[in-house]
């Protein structure tokens, strides 16, 4: 992921606790990217925190913030999990194959990206991980 991130000119911050999101919603952030490795064990986390702890402080802090989330498995064995980081209505799950399909509405908070280790390590997807990743954190 951060040959892409570099690719389009982010520039991540890597947060070590969740106090640093408290001013998030005022920063000029373009999103946020939240890797699922840490949705069950918070002691593999920069944070200490679970992925649902962050994608709550997140909502809480910066609700129009577009989200993406990044996982070691493929969507259809993520998707259970991401339903369940967001309270109420999840939002639609995009990912490179989706996007194949009838486009999903990039950049808002009712849509967040997934990304899997697989499909970030595909080089035959990267030009579609990058059009995805501008157009949502735009």
């Amino acid at each position: 992921m951060a040959p892409l991130r570099a690719e389009l000119g982010f520039d991540p911050v890597r947060l070590e606790s969740l106090a640093q999101l408290e001013d998030f919603g005022a920063a000029p952030w373009r999103g946020a990217i939240i890797s699922l490795a840490i949705s069950s064990l918070a002691i593999s986390s920069s944070v200490g925190a679970s992925a649902a702890e962050v994608v709550q402080v997140l909502q809480a802090g910066a609700p129009r913030v577009p989200l993406a989330l990044v996982g070691m498995v493929p969507t259809d064995t993520a998707s259970k999990t991401i339903e369940r980081l967001f309270p109420g209505q999840p939002p639609a799950v995009a990912d490179v194959d989706s996007q194949r399909r009838p486009p999903r509405s990039l950049g808002g908070v009712d849509t967040c990206l997934y990304f899997s280790k697989a499909q970030i390590g595909d080089a035959g997807l990267q030009a579609e991980i990058r059009r995805m990743m501008a157009a949502h954190f735009r």
